[in-house]
């Protein structure tokens, strides 16, 4: 049987999108926190261990560009590349082309604490999407990407 609440949303597409929005935000919150939760044994931060996963995704890069992938401070993404290259875990070196510049590298460490992040994301991606097919996944796929594109349109 049909809710009230359901009736109202169904004809009403600007609750809808409130009750989407707020959708979106609670699960975005429980998927770190999950995440967060399977992490802590390995002993890295949220923030450090999304700087591993840039410096993985993109070897050699920049601080300004690890910066701008994360949204944060360029003196933020510094000093957490600072603290990850004490603990063994990233490694900054000479640009060839700007002697200004530094290219920030994984150490061997820091590549096996991203197999065993991806081991664990991979995990929890199987617990938050278990029963969904993968053309439920592909449409999701899809209308996430419609939303971003509507978000950053000028």
């Amino acid at each position: 049987m049909e809710s009230l609440q359901d009736k109202t949303l169904a004809d009403n597409p600007p609750a809808l999108m409130r009750n989407a929005t707020m959708k979106l935000t609670i699960i975005a919150r429980q998927l770190r926190a999950h995440f967060d939760q399977s992490v802590v044994r390995l002993g890295v931060t949220r923030s450090q261990w999304t700087v591993i996963a840039a410096v993985a995704r993109y070897p050699g890069t920049t601080q300004r560009h690890i910066a701008n992938l994360l949204e944060m401070a360029e003196a933020s993404a510094g000093r957490l590349i600072d603290r990850l290259c004490v603990d063994g875990l990233l490694e900054r070196r000479q640009k060839d082309d700007d002697r200004r510049a530094h290219a920030v590298f994984l150490t061997e460490r820091g590549q096996a604490i991203t197999m065993q992040l991806s081991g664990i994301a991979q995990e929890n991606e199987e617990v938050a999407f278990a029963g969904i097919s993968t053309e439920d996944l592909k449409r999701l796929n899809s209308l996430l990407d419609t939303i971003s594109e509507n978000i950053v349109k000028p």
